[in-house]
């Protein structure tokens, strides 16, 4: 036996064909949850250890933005941006976001209505903290995605060490680090959609697909790779065979294993057939329609902004293959350690996966742009990679404990492998399958040390300073729902309860207040004589300074 839990797991498989067969009322319902879900007996919905990872990732995650907001050391301007887009929204109005630029509609940034679904709530609690809460949960939420592969496809205490790496993984703690953005609601869309796939659950797989497109424009390529790769498992079965973990050891060789009906193997190729073609054809016509047409009538400049990096594509050029494979093949010394950096935290054994293909639109798209802030790790766009690799090694070592050549060595010669590269190989893919989800969980604490998440277990993670009362007490001057103008650091908090601008942008409206942090302005070198340049700024428009402390000003016009 290759994992002594994987015995236990089978109760997922078994607990779906019980719910398929309840002749209970609603139990059409509890179909449709179960499959979307996969909470039947013996499944991570129903395991302590997986929720205690998933509130400790939620609890790490929400603390360490949280505590970045409290002490006002935003990585960006995008917590600002993302506050004012859903106060907007919760009010039901346009979202003209002031902080991006003035007047500026957000829909001709980024096609990203999803975030709306934010909304309702920050309308309650109209904080950004509110954004941090939901972003911090949708990553935990997606360790269940996680872990339902995992433990379906190679047993209960693997997929425990599974979903632990997953929860901890570093694509993830960039994504908190780097403040909020749009594509923290699909990480869990991913999860829950890639993980139905390699489990067989093609109806699953399309409808947690569905809504990627709406989240940001150009995931729209990565939902017609989920669509094709549904369409290769309908032709080619093989594909995505490594459907449930064996019940136990194997008593015979698996080729005598009762076969699947073949009214359910029809019915499998059907809906992945045709729901592969839909999803190819519904990702493809929203991120070319997103790119082409919403956000250039949205844009002040009717163009779609991420263009003007240049390049070969895009940006009023025409294309030019040539180009486009000069840029691709450019910059690897940066790109070569992120795509090692991204394996690692599989092992490598997300390599083994046909999953792993589902990566590449994301991929590629960063890294044939001429933009060399695309190809590292330094910001949040790894972080929907993670699932699909992660599950891709779930993929690949359920693949390997039920391949003949493994489970079936020793007792049939014909299935030896021969040749040291092929010996070599074997040991790796034995090594994958037995100690797989430690090798991970070993990778994801040594990371730990390197990213975010080490900033827990330090004292000044959590030390809130007299200068940062004093931007409080500044702030708490401007009443709500007036205009301003900030600096960086104090863009979000603002944003939450007044039409902010931010000071660095041109073009910017005489507004009621300013609010300047002269320590910690974003300007470089430092603005040390304040109302000097603030005069400076506004010669003659009547700004008089009515707070000063530890270097936080605020001016209010006439």
């Amino acid at each position: 036996m290759l994992d002594e839990t994987s015995g236990r797991s089978a109760a997922v498989d078994e607990g779906d064909r019980h719910a398929v067969s309840s002749p209970a009322a609603g139990a059409g319902v509890t179909r449709a949850l179960r499959s979307l879900f996969a909470a039947g007996p013996g499944s991570p919905w129903r395991d302590p250890v997986i929720w205690a990872v998933a509130a400790a990732t939620f609890c790490a995650y929400f603390v360490l933005s949280l505590y970045k907001l409290l002490q006002l050391a935003p990585s960006s301007y995008d917590l600002g941006i993302y506050t004012e887009f859903v106060r907007q929204l919760s009010q039901l109005h346009a979202p003209i976001d002031d902080v991006l630029a003035p007047g500026f509609n957000l829909e001709g940034n980024h096609f990203q209505i999803a975030v709306g679904v934010i909304a309702p709530f920050f309308r309650l609690f109209p904080t950004p903290a509110t954004l941090l809460f939901f972003q911090a949960l949708f990553a935990g939420a997606s360790v269940f995605a996680v872990a339902t592969a995992a433990f379906s496809l190679t047993g209960r205490n693997t997929g425990r060490l599974i979903a632990f790496a997953y929860a901890f993984s570093w694509g993830l703690q960039q994504m908190v680090d780097f403040d909020f953005h749009e594509i923290a609601l699909a990480v869990p869309l991913y999860a829950f959609s890639v993980s139905a796939l390699v489990r067989r659950r093609p109806a699953a797989a399309i409808a947690w697909a569905l809504p990627l497109v709406f989240v940001e424009e150009s995931q729209g390529f990565s939902v017609a790779a989920i669509g094709g790769l549904l369409m290769v498992s309908a032709a080619f079965p093989r594909v995505l065979r490594a459907a449930s973990a064996p019940a136990a050891a194997p008593a015979a060789p698996p080729a005598a294993a009762p076969a699947a009906s073949p009214g359910g193997a029809r019915d499998y190729r059907r809906v992945a057939l045709w729901g592969g073609l839909f999803l190819v054809a519904w990702g493809l016509f929203w991120s070319t329609f997103a790119i082409t047409v919403i956000i250039p009538h949205f844009n002040p400049l009717h163009t779609y902004y991420f263009w003007k990096d240049g390049g070969a594509v895009g940006g009023g050029k025409p294309f030019s293959l040539s180009g486009l494979l000069v840029q691709a093949g450019g910059g690897w010394p940066t790109k070569a350690p992120t795509l090692v950096l991204l394996l690692l935290p599989t092992a490598f054994i997300a390599l083994g996966s046909p999953v792993a293909l589902l990566a590449l639109p994301s991929l590629a798209l960063r890294f044939i742009s001429p933009n060399t802030a695309y190809w590292g790790t330094a910001f949040h766009y790894d972080a929907t990679v993670m699932p699909i690799l992660f599950i891709a090694a779930v993929e690949a070592i359920g693949r390997w404990r039920r391949s003949p050549a493994l489970a079936w060595q020793s007792r049939a010669p014909a299935f030896a492998l021969t040749g040291k590269v092929r010996d070599l190989l074997h040991s790796a893919r034995v090594g994958a399958v037995r100690h797989g989800g430690a090798m991970m969980a070993a990778i994801a604490v040594a990371l730990a040390f390197q990213f975010p998440l080490s900033n827990l277990w330090h004292g000044s993670t959590y030390e809130l300073d007299p200068h940062v009362a004093a931007a409080d007490a500044a702030m708490a001057v401007v009443p709500d729902g007036a205009t301003v103008q900030t600096t960086l650091d104090l863009l979000a908090p603002l944003a939450a309860r007044t039409d902010t601008f931010w000071i660095g942008n041109k073009g910017n409206p005489l507004t009621q207040y300013i609010v300047f942090d002269g320590p910690d302005s974003g300007y470089s070198p430092a603005i040390t004589n304040v109302p000097g340049f603030i005069a400076q700024l506004y010669p003659g428009d009547g700004y008089v300074a009515v707070f000063d402390r530890d270097g936080v000003y605020v001016f209010r016009r006439g």
